[in-house]
């Protein structure tokens, strides 16, 4: 599967490659999870990917399990391809070629794909500057009609991480990563012109909203990754 443009331009410019990476104008992650496996281990073993806001925010390393394959109590069987700086589980490859995470031995899906991993991670990497809000209580659909309203041609992209995307803005909806049903996702308006948010009634209507500029503050690279 092909990342779009703006995916490559991220995985050449920002990702961290400690045995280089040739520049490619190009990348087509296979879709057949064996072959996927492989190429990780030999190309992209070691890479290390910034993500500046989400689940992931920090940084992500690119590090397939040497101990191969795992089955879950379910039944599902996975492999972890890649660890975060900060996250006490692991991101993990299913053998049907979603990706997920495994906190002790359990499986939580949260991507279509491996390529839709990256997309994700890329897609936080391009907004950096611009403002975000978040909030308990904040609903997708919500989100979505608030910056609809005189924008066109949105984008939309992902399964259950997904988002909407306008020229000046972004809604992005994620699970929890406990997987816990009982927790609605967590919801994201991020905006270009802080402007719109300002005296906004959606925000208003939140009982503890937080709004941040993102990629302030956003953490070296660890000293063991380096």
């Amino acid at each position: 599967m092909k990342p779009t443009a703006e995916s490559v331009r991220f995985l050449n410019e920002e990702v961290h490659a400690p045995r280089g990476l040739p520049e490619a104008d190009s990348i087509d992650f296979p879709s057949e999870t064996g072959e996927l496996i492989e190429l990780l281990s030999e190309a992209w073993e070691g890479c290390v990917l910034p993500c500046y806001g989400g689940n992931y925010y920090g940084w992500t390393r690119l590090t397939v399990s040497p101990g191969g394959w795992t089955t879950s109590p379910e039944g599902d069987e996975f492999i972890r391809i890649a660890e975060n700086h900060d996250l006490p589980c692991a991101i993990v490859l299913h053998r049907d070629g979603r990706v997920g995470v495994s906190w002790s031995g359990e499986y939580t899906d949260m991507f279509a794909g491996f390529t839709e991993f990256v997309e994700t991670v890329a897609l936080w990497s391009t907004l950096r500057g611009w403002t975000v809000l978040q909030g308990f209580g904040l609903r997708y659909s919500d989100a979505v009609e608030f910056v609809s309203r005189g924008r066109t041609r949105p984008v939309t992209g992902g399964s259950r991480t997904r988002w909407t995307r306008f020229d000046d803005a972004v809604v992005l909806e994620e699970p929890f990563l406990t997987g816990d049903p009982d927790r609605p996702p967590r919801v994201h308006l991020v905006v270009a012109d802080p402007a719109l948010l300002a005296g906004s009634g959606l925000v208003a209507s939140l009982p503890y909203p937080t709004i941040s500029t993102i990629g302030q503050g956003f953490p070296e690279l660890p000293a063991r990754w380096a």
